[in-house]
């Protein structure tokens, strides 16, 4: 069986397909689905080797994993399986079981994670939209309160307004000092460009003042609501990035959650037996008549030693 293909995901997708595979959850499953205690307390078996039907789940557990052999193969990415019964259908349609399971459990495991993933990108988004939302009601209460809809601008224009008031007293007060160059303080002229002077430095300071202090507010200056303005338009900045952000994660997720996926692939199918492994015939007898001929030695050794020592 193939792991996930590809990266270290592969890898630790192989060995909890492994432990699976040795798991309490599967051997109850195959309980359900094939029923092993049935199988493995077969006639065929010997008394000695079969199952006892009756025994508790431990036992049969026990002997279930005497019955297979798995392990996984990192540098390949494969996960091998033998399994052992006493008919060779048997044994197929167990190793089939054990396929499907594992490979049901591989794509639980894979979809609970995609879901996950989108799932916390969509927590994202909406904890991104409330913070938008938020920040922008409070940019509005702000203008609302202070009756401006741009403080910003509002500002650059009374400091334009400030400008031309400055220049135009600057050519006034040129003019009146060329005037007294040559005409009396008295003159009706002089006194005309002085009440010009006069007028433009009062307008003059009525701008200033406005940069300077709240209508609404005397004790808050003008620079005081353009900082909070400022600070709650890079607010509502910093959200809307967020909130872009959020929305580029959560495509990206649903975008993985359609194409990622773990895959277990049985590249080599359970096959059919023709010929039993076990027992190996010729290696028991070959043991039980070893095994004969040493205990005979051995109690020959003992017999000899006995009826010397009554000798003596």
């Amino acid at each position: 069986m193939l792991g996930s293909l590809g990266g270290q995901t592969g890898l630790v997708d192989g060995y909890v397909v492994e432990e699976y595979i040795q798991s309490h959850e599967i051997a109850r499953k195959l309980q359900e689905s094939v029923d092993l205690r049935s199988i493995y307390s077969a006639d065929e078996a010997d008394y000695w080797s079969r199952l006892d039907p009756d025994v508790t789940f431990e036992d049969f557990f026990s002997y279930y994993l005497s019955r297979i052999d798995v392990y996984f193969d990192s540098e390949a990415n494969v996960v091998h399986l033998d399994v052992q019964a006493y008919r060779p259908a048997d044994a197929q349609r167990i190793a089939a079981e054990i396929v499907r399971l594992s490979d049901d459990m591989v794509n639980r495991i894979s979809e609970q994670s995609r879901t996950d993933a989108v799932e916390f990108a969509a927590e994202e988004v909406t904890l991104a939209e409330n913070r938008l939302r938020d920040n922008r009601l409070t940019l509005y209460r702000f203008r609302e309160e202070h009756g401006e809809l741009d403080p910003v601008r509002s500002a650059e224009a009374i400091g334009g307004i400030v400008s031309k008031l400055e220049e135009e007293l600057a050519r006034y007060k040129t003019e009146l000092a060329s005037l007294r160059s040559y005409m009396r303080e008295e003159s009706a002229q002089i006194a005309g460009v002085k009440a010009r002077i006069g007028a433009i430095e009062q307008q003059l300071r009525a701008e200033r003042g406005r940069l300077t202090s709240s209508p609404d507010d005397p004790a808050t200056t003008y620079s005081d609501l353009l900082a909070d303005y400022e600070r709650l338009l890079i607010e509502e900045e910093f959200a809307r990035s967020a909130y872009t952000s959020a929305v580029s994660a959560l495509e990206v997720a649903r975008a993985d959650a359609a194409r990622k996926q773990a895959y277990l692939v049985a590249f080599v199918e359970p096959s059919m037996p023709d010929a039993a492994s076990k027992p190996d015939r010729l290696l028991i007898v070959v043991s039980v008549v070893a095994c004969g001929l040493l205990a005979f030695g051995l109690l020959m050794l003992i017999g000899a030693a006995i009826k010397e020592h009554a000798r003596i």
